[in-house]
């Protein structure tokens, strides 16, 4: 080994160092695209060869400082909180917003949500192209399923963000009480072949003024208060759901407390996308 070798191995330790950092400050992007990392490695090593630079994002990669969702797509584990799959969905297909069984099974309302992440595009209110809808694989074996509903169902002022979307997060990503309703808009659809949601669900996570406040903008109480009795009436006798008491969706309804069930229900999958991770 000569002199220079061990000085060339630590000035490599350190802007690598300097790179993980640089991840994890507040600034950096969340879900990164290869020409975000380039930049970020042209950054702490000035004039660095595009073969070193794509070897660290490798590297990165190997040491699960970064997760792989497609070709130049990369979720930033080094961020805090550790960026979610959920989003790169909007990377992946411009305006999409989480809804639909993500949104339903993280907060309890599924009991046995899929392993994939579901999310929705506007349909243009005009004759121009349709959005790419159905499901796409990615590279790094991750699902995401993408279907569409009318521009209604989708925040058109920031009081509609404030009362459709969930606060903190860091995609968009819809409350519960409105992926309920875009799941049985879907479900009787005859342009969509969604089923309707299943009868084991819990209506305890639910804020029953919303939902109802929500399926009357949207005209569809009336399917709401049918798919509820369905539920009442034909719900799984060792996993009942929980409807209100008074069968009521009126604004005047009470917000339940979050059931034990419901919680079990956000371990459980927790759990998964922690192995999922892994």
């Amino acid at each position: 080994m000569t002199a220079k070798e061990p000085v060339l191995a630590a000035t490599t330790r350190e802007w690598r160092a300097r790179m993980l950092g640089d991840l994890e400050a507040n600034s950096a992007p969340r879900v990164c695209t290869t020409e975000q990392l380039l930049a970020l490695a042209a950054q702490v090593r000035p004039g660095i060869a595009l073969a070193t630079a794509r070897s660290a994002i490798e590297g990165l990669e190997q040491s699960r400082a970064l997760l792989k969702v497609s070709k130049g797509l990369y979720l930033n584990r080094r961020s805090r909180p550790a960026a979610e799959l959920s989003e790169a969905a909007q990377h992946l297909r411009h305006g999409a917003v989480v809804s639909l069984q993500t949104v339903l099974g993280e907060c309890g309302f599924l009991n046995n949500p899929p392993a994939v992440v579901t999310a929705v595009l506007p349909l243009p209110a005009d004759k121009g192209p349709r959005p790419n809808l159905g499901e796409v694989k990615t590279s790094g074996g991750q699902v995401f399923r993408f279907r569409a509903l009318p521009a209604r169902f989708f925040p058109a002022s920031v009081d509609d963000e404030r009362l459709m979307l969930h606060a903190g997060r860091f995609c968009p990503v819809v409350r519960p009480e409105v992926a309920l309703l875009h799941w049985l808009y879907l479900a009787h659809s005859p342009r969509s072949s969604m089923l309707s949601p299943p009868q084991d669900v819990d209506f305890s996570v639910l804020d029953m003024d919303l939902l109802a406040s929500f399926a009357w903008r949207w005209d569809l109480s009336r399917t709401l208060q049918e798919w509820m009795q369905r539920v009442q009436t034909l719900g799984d006798p060792q996993e009942p759901s929980r409807l209100p008491s008074s069968q009521n969706i009126s604004p005047s309804s009470s917000r339940p407390a979050l059931s034990e069930r419901a919680a079990q229900a956000r371990a459980r999958m927790m759990a998964r996308r922690a192995l999922r991770d892994a």
